[in-house]
């Protein structure tokens, strides 16, 4: 076989490998076991030697279906992956950066990137809909949005829908059939208070254990909060401690007379910005419809950082530790948007 051959045959052999990984077969597996599995396989192949001083940029590549055969591996790899959104002037997600366009920062420590993908890998998605008394109005508008978010959602997606009144209700579970959406969604009716803290703590709760290691969380709402046993200082230690990426859709009324509801962007942002997502503020069904398939987009077309921390002195204690990723090199002159979680917790022994 000859040298080109062989390196064509190395290189889909290579390819095969990742989408098993990225597919998501290996349930509550993290996503640094993840890479440090593709690493092991990677070179138990002969491929190629895992190299730590090298950055491994993989191809975009499509989702398949789970593999049937999920292997126990024991790991102590400690990479830290970061998702990172990069948008344009005009709110489209950038492709084709490399690692020279990141700089990461973990406590004031500049960190060398060791691994770097694009690919559009499946996840676990948790909507969380306002559906009480004060959303009436609006719900049809909700209803279209939910179909079009699924309809441009990557196929493999798992997807969780929790309805928010005086308390939460998830009518739709992982496990579930998409076939089954349009009709739960067909049976909501507004009524109720506001429980919006609870309801995302429930889905807090069933990201934990859904088996993708991408997870995100999805709230449409005026960002009102009157009913909740959960207050948002608790809900924020939750977010910090987990690797969930939260983004809402504000419906918010400029004429408010309610305090919760005046206070609803500003409470929105803080819980959304933690985690690197965001706050699309909306006024109408059209730009609802928009934003959910923006949010849509770019959590298909976001960028994973990998990176091992180089302060090694605490290691073990359970700090919490800043993040801060930027923009380098050209990049940095564009006029580009990034978006990244602000922390995480470090192990502890």
């Amino acid at each position: 076989m000859s040298k080109r051959a062989k390196s064509l045959s190395r290189g889909s052999d290579t390819r095969r490998l990742y989408r098993i990984f990225t597919a998501g077969s290996f349930g509550a597996l993290s996503r640094a076991a993840l890479i440090a599995a593709f690493a092991l396989v990677y070179s138990s192949y002969g491929i190629a030697q895992w190299n730590s001083n090298e950055v491994h940029v993989l191809p975009r590549s499509k989702a398949v279906p789970p593999s049937s055969v999920t292997p126990t591996l024991r790991t102590n790899v400690d990479m830290v992956l970061v998702d990172v959104t990069v948008l344009d002037h005009a709110g489209r997600a950038v492709s084709g950066l490399a690692s020279s366009d990141f700089t990461l920062m973990d406590d004031n420590r500049l960190q060398t990137v060791r691994y770097l993908s694009n690919a559009d890998e499946p996840l676990s998605l948790v909507i969380v809909l306002d559906a009480s008394a004060s959303m009436a109005p609006r719900i049809e508008d909700e209803r279209k949005a939910l179909s079009q978010l699924i309809s441009s959602s990557n196929p493999q997606d798992d997807v969780s829908l929790i309805v928010v009144h005086d308390s939460p209700e998830e009518i739709l579970r992982f496990e579930d059939s998409i076939d089954k959406f349009q009709e739960a969604i067909n049976g909501i009716h507004p009524d109720g208070q506001t429980a919006l803290w609870d309801g995302m703590y429930l889905g807090l709760r069933e990201l934990k254990d859904s088996r993708y290691p991408r997870k995100a969380m999805i709230i449409i709402s005026d960002g009102g909060d009157n009913h909740s046993r959960y207050s948002k200082s608790e809900l924020r230690s939750l977010l910090k401690e987990a690797d969930v990426q939260v983004y809402a859709v504000g419906l918010f009324n400029r004429y408010a007379s309610r305090r919760e509801e005046k206070v609803g962007p500003l409470q929105l942002d803080e819980v959304t910005s933690l985690t690197g997502g965001r706050v699309l503020s909306v006024g109408d069904a059209a730009e609802l419809s928009r934003a959910v398939t923006q949010i849509s987009h770019e959590l298909r077309n976001q960028y994973m950082l990998g990176y091992y921390p180089n302060h090694r002195s605490n290691e073990g204690d359970g700090s919490w530790r800043k993040i801060k990723v930027q923009l380098a090199g050209p990049a940095a002159h564009e006029k580009f948007r990034l978006y990244a979680r602000r922390g995480y917790y470090a192990p502890s022994e």
